[in-house]
Parts: C-alpha cells; sequence; structure tokens
C-alpha cells in the first residue's frame, strides 16, 4: 500500500514538474478548513479563497496594498492602501477602504499629510472604531531638544483611535504617541533625563538607527522605529505593537484617556525581543530579528493567552532562518507584567517554535505573518514569494499555497509567479458571521482550472480504496532551492531518502537516522528534481517536494 501510495503521489508531482507551480500545492485532513484572504502586495485585488484556490469573493481598488487587511464580521472587507505623500519608508499606507461584501466602497479614511502618514498595519476593534499606526514627524530641533545624540528628522510612531462615520473619516477618541515616552541620558538640561537602564518603561531616544541604517525605507527618511504591527486585546484592553528597527514588541495600556496616555500611564507595560534597547542586557540577548505580526493568542488554541509572531531573521547570527515563535509575557494579575531588579522582561525561552531547528529553506527578510488556527495549527505567510502555508503543533506542513497573482497579473499553472509577495495573511471559518447569508460558491482559481484533483474539506475519519487514511507527511525540507553543487535534506524523523530525476528515474537513495543529509549534486544536470522521503513509521505517509538544480 505504502510503495503505491508514495507512486501515485510521485506521478502527481511528475506532472507538477511540468505544471504545477501555483495555487494549492498540498490540501490535507489535518488543516483547518476555512477561507483565506490573499491580497497581492502590488495589485489592488484582494481574494477570498477556499482550501483549494478556489475563489470565492474578490474586491478591487484603485490603489496597491497598503499593509493589512480584515474581513469584518459584516462581510466587509476593511484593507489598507498605499497613497504617495510627504513620507517614503517601507511599508507606506496612508489610506483605510471599507468595501461591503460585493466591492461597494462604503467608507474610507485618508491618513496622509505633511505631519503624519498611516503606515502597515491597523487594528478594527470590537465596537466598530479602527487603531490606526501613523508615523508623525519631529524635525531636527525636537529631536535636539529631546536628547538625539547627532538629531535629524524622525518619524515616531502613534497610534490614533478613530470611531468612523458616514462614508468618510470619523472622529479621534483617544491617541497614543511613543514621543511623550522618551528616555535620555546626555543631557540633565533637557527632559525625561535618566539612565534606559532605570526606566525600562521608556523609549530610549537615542536607540536605534533612522532612516536606511540598515534597514526599511530610504537613506534620507526619519523612519526611527518602524513599528510594522498593531494588535489588540479586548479582555486586557492592552495593545501590542512590533518595532522592527527596536528588534522588540511593546505592550501598552489603552484603558486610558488620551491625557492620561501622554503620561506615565502610557508608558510600556512590558517589551521583550531585545533587552539592549533598555540598557539591560547586549547584542547576544537579542532574540527578534526583523520581526513582524505580533498577535495575541485567542481562547481555545493550546498556546492561549501566548503571544507569537514572525520572526523573520534577518541577520541572525549562524543563519537567516525564519521561526515562528510564542512565548507567555509574565502578566500579573493587575494588568501589569512582572520585572525583577534590574533584569530584563522574560521570558528566558519560548514555550513553542518552528521550526525546531531554524534552517534557510525557511526565511523572508521582510513582509510576513502568522495565524493561530482554532484546531491549534499556525497559518503562515512567508511574505517574500508569497507563500502561505499551515502547520501543526508537531510541525508537520498540511496546507500550502503559492500566490499566482503579482505586479503584472495572474499567471498561468506552470509558470513562475513574479513580484507576487503578500504582506500578512488571515484564514476565516465556515462558521464567521460575514459569512452568513452570501453565496460562498467558489469559481475556479486564479491561475486557472484544477487539474490536479484537489480534495476539499476532506473527512478527519475517511478511508479510500487504498487503505486507512495516514497521518500528515513529516515536514522536509530541502536547501538551497536551487542549489548548485550541495543540496541539504531536512527532517525530523528518521527514514529513507530518493531523488528522482524528471523522467521519474532514481538517481539517489539513502537511510538516514539525523536530522539532516548532505548530497553532492554538482554533477548532476540542470533541472527539477523530486526529493521524496518515506518515514520509518509506517503510519506516516510519504513526503514530496520539488527541488531545482542550476550551475
Amino acid at each position: 500500500m505504502k510503495h503505491l501510495l508514495f507512486s501515485l503521489a510521485l506521478f502527481a508531482l511528475q506532472g507538477g514538474i511540468q505544471g504545477q507551480t501555483v495555487g494549492t500545492l498540498l490540501n490535507t485532513e489535518l488543516a483547518f478548513d476555512g477561507y483565506t484572504l490573499v491580497d497581492p502586495m502590488g495589485t489592488g485585488n484582494t481574494h477570498l479563497i477556499n482550501n483549494c484556490g478556489e475563489v470565492i469573493n474578490t474586491w478591487t481598488s484603485d490603489f496597491n496594498s497598503g499593509g493589512a487587511c480584515y474581513l469584518l464580521e459584516d462581510g466587509s472587507l476593511a484593507r489598507g492602501c498605499k497613497v504617495n505623500g510627504a513620507f517614503a519608508g517601507g511599508g507606506i499606507g496612508g489610506r483605510l477602504e471599507r468595501k461591503n461584501w460585493d466591492d461597494d466602497l462604503i467608507w474610507v479614511l485618508d491618513w496622509a499629510d505633511d505631519e503624519r502618514h498611516h503606515h502597515h498595519d491597523f487594528a478594527w476593534m470590537p465596537n466598530g472604531h479602527v487603531l490606526v499606526l501613523a508615523w508623525e514627524v519631529k524635525t531636527n530641533e525636537e529631536a535636539a531638544a529631546a536628547g538625539r545624540v547627532n538629531p535629524q528628522l524622525m518619524w515616531p510612531e502613534s497610534i490614533t483611535e478613530i470611531a468612523p462615520e458616514g462614508s468618510e473619516g470619523g472622529t479621534v477618541v483617544w491617541e497614543w504617541h511613543a514621543w511623550d515616552h522618551l528616555v535620555q541620558n546626555v543631557d540633565a538640561s533637557l527632559p525625561h533625563f535618566g539612565e534606559p537602564a532605570d526606566h525600562p518603561h521608556r523609549l530610549d531616544v537615542n536607540f536605534a538607527n533612522v532612516g536606511g541604517g540598515g534597514g526599511p525605507g530610504s537613506a534620507n527618511s526619519g523612519d526611527w522605529m518602524h513599528a510594522n504591527a498593531v494588535n489588540y486585546n479586548p479582555t486586557l484592553d492592552q495593545i501590542a505593537i512590533s518595532a522592527r528597527r527596536f528588534k522588540e514588541i511593546w505592550i501598552i495600556d489603552h484603558g486610558t484617556t488620551t491625557e492620561e496616555a501622554a503620561g506615565p500611564a502610557g508608558d510600556i507595560l512590558y517589551r521583550y525581543g531585545n533587552p539592549e534597547a533598555y540598557g539591560r542586557g547586549d547584542a547576544e540577548d537579542q532574540v527578534f530579528f526583523g520581526q513582524h505580526d505580533v498577535q495575541w493568542i485567542p481562547d481555545g488554541h493550546p498556546q492561549e493567552g501566548a503571544l507569537v509572531i514572525y520572526n523573520n531573521g534577518a541577520g541572525r547570527p549562524g543563519c537567516e532562518c525564519s521561526t515562528i515563535d510564542v512565548w507567555n509575557p509574565p502578566l500579573l494579575k493587575d494588568g501589569n507584567y512582572a520585572l525583577e531588579g534590574d533584569a530584563p522582561f522574560g521570558p528566558e525561552t519560548w514555550s513553542w517554535t518552528y521550526p525546531s531547528t531554524p534552517n534557510p529553506g525557511f526565511f523572508s527578510s521582510n513582509i510576513s505573518g502568522v495565524q493561530p488556527q482554532p484546531n491549534g495549527n499556525f497559518l503562515i505567510c512567508q511574505g517574500a514569494g508569497g507563500r502561505l502555508f499551515e502547520v501543526t503543533q508537531e510541525g508537520d506542513m498540511v496546507w500550502e499555497y503559492i500566490n499566482p497573482e503579482g505586479n503584472f497579473g495572474v499567471v498561468s499553472q506552470g509558470n513562475n509567479p513574479q513580484q507576487n509577495n503578500v504582506f500578512r495573511t488571515y484564514r476565516y471559518g465556515p462558521s464567521f458571521p460575514g459569512f452568513e447569508g452570501r453565496d460562498m460558491t467558489p469559481s475556479e482559481p486564479l491561475e486557472g482550472p484544477d487539474v490536479w484533483g484537489c480534495e476539499l474539506y476532506p473527512s478527519q475519519d475517511s478511508t479510500s480504496a487504498l487503505g486507512p487514511v495516514l497521518q500528515a507527511s513529516p515536514a522536509i525540507q530541502a536547501f538551497p532551492n536551487p542549489a548548485t553543487s550541495r543540496l541539504t535534506l531536512s527532517t525530523p524523523q528518521p527514514g529513507t531518502w530518493d531523488i528522482y530525476n524528471n523522467t521519474g528515474q532514481l538517481i539517489f537513495t539513502r537511510t538516514t537516522h539525523h536530522s539532516s543529509t548532505l548530497v553532492d549534486c554538482a554533477s548532476w544536470p540542470e533541472g527539477l528534481y523530486v526529493v521524496a522521503f518515506h518515514p520509518r513509521r509506517n503510519d506516516f505517509a510519504p513526503s514530496t517536494l520539488k527541488v531545482s538544480i542550476s550551475h
């Protein structure tokens, strides 16, 4: 049976060698059945697809993606849009659009002028208000007055809560400004003087580069903190912020007035990722590397109450590799966070991480995100290259999709997409309120008709003529891909590796008890190959993937 299953999988994959390059590449019974929102960055289109990549609905805009987009519980789409203005940093937005299910524009917010500019993200709150993440301008003179050494134009972050009104704009009901929560240790005559280590709830005005400096933003921009995510927790009434330049996430209190938020009550409640940013560590203590998309994990998930982040791995020592990291902040009963003596904020270790061993086969230097799923899985957006995939608690991949739409349109099946990046993605279950009363009849995938026989919503206890349904295939990886002279194969289980050329000829086989296997491919002809892994355990299905050899 195992040989027959593998032969069928190999036959399908050999067909894929000739044509399957985009859309749903993998869908199993262990994936969470739902509808995934795909918003290609270089277009004005947003698509809702099922697990087989079939399109349920599409929204259009005159503006390219300006970061995050979300489905709201009335079935409308809230989307960040990119508009040009006085600001030119990475992740620029400037406009929020809300469109109903039928693609009619029902509300718009323009948040871009000479003093401020929305970027990256926003958060729609249960009360119907929206939290807008934005840069604001501070001049050279203001930077000098705040104690910045070598002062220059700076764009600190702000968060503004807006109550939408009518079809455009709304009323500002709450504000928080990072500039109100500084510390500096260079001039006792200036405000906020003190040692950052003695004021861990404040932000060191002299930490992190401004502008290009090895991170997003042009060389003459004022991009300083480069926040790229904002997430609201209604139970705690707190806001989490991802600050890429600081290599940290921050949590602030939303249960304040605007006036209170400008004072000590608006200081940082909790921060994590880089103790050097507040003088309680050094470079060796840094655990975030260009991170994106911090979220609280909802109730019902195995890691409920924890925080999860896409840790991009840009500049990670030893390996530019991405990871998905989960940790439990030291939350106290009063809503504050434990901080002992002169130690940094904890914890010291992750509560869950994927993959268990970082490797270059999973890497996106920027954008990207992760969403916890109701069944305990994690939906991952490897943003550069538009790869979306889902993994179980055990790290097994159970769904995979490649976005077929790039800056120059949709590619047909068999072609390789170009500039098909996706900032972030979300999946919504069949019982999501926004789907009630909607026509959820699917149309064909973006890339064209499905000729690979994707099975939609397979039953957990189904059987077939081939015998019982096996457990999910173990996660396997091959890197670099494309490879030139050497190929590293990686899997957490013992078993046998086989590699086939594009005619189906077996050219390599090796049984391994180790996590990594090195393959010398320097003499192999250029082209595509099938890598197959047979786990030693008979209750696991074989795993297959494609690799390219290019000398």
